[in-house]
């Protein structure tokens, strides 16, 4: 099993604070399924918006506890977007 946690997350003045993560779980099985979290207007934080991803978090859950019975290894894996960014203009 496998658990990738993406950041992309603004670091500017304007966009300071807005941005997603999301959180995707895929298995030996090939079961994949992924929760993305935004924050971008105060307005469109609903369930419905920004916060849909919330809808599939007893998904990811699943997915993982079913891997875990099989006895599949547990790897982890942080993507930074901004870090990606940051070096690109390093360059």
């Amino acid at each position: 099993m496998r658990v990738i946690e993406t950041h992309a997350i603004g670091t500017d003045y304007e966009y300071e604070g807005k941005g997603s993560i999301t959180v995707t779980v895929e298995d030996g099985a090939g079961n994949r399924r992924s929760a993305d979290i935004s924050a971008g207007e105060p307005e469109d934080a609903v369930f419905f918006r920004d916060l849909n991803g919330a809808y599939s978090i007893a998904d990811l859950v699943k997915i993982a506890y079913e891997a875990g019975k099989r006895g599949e290894s547990y790897e982890y894996e942080f993507i930074d977007e901004n870090a990606e960014e940051d070096e690109e203009e390093a360059v």
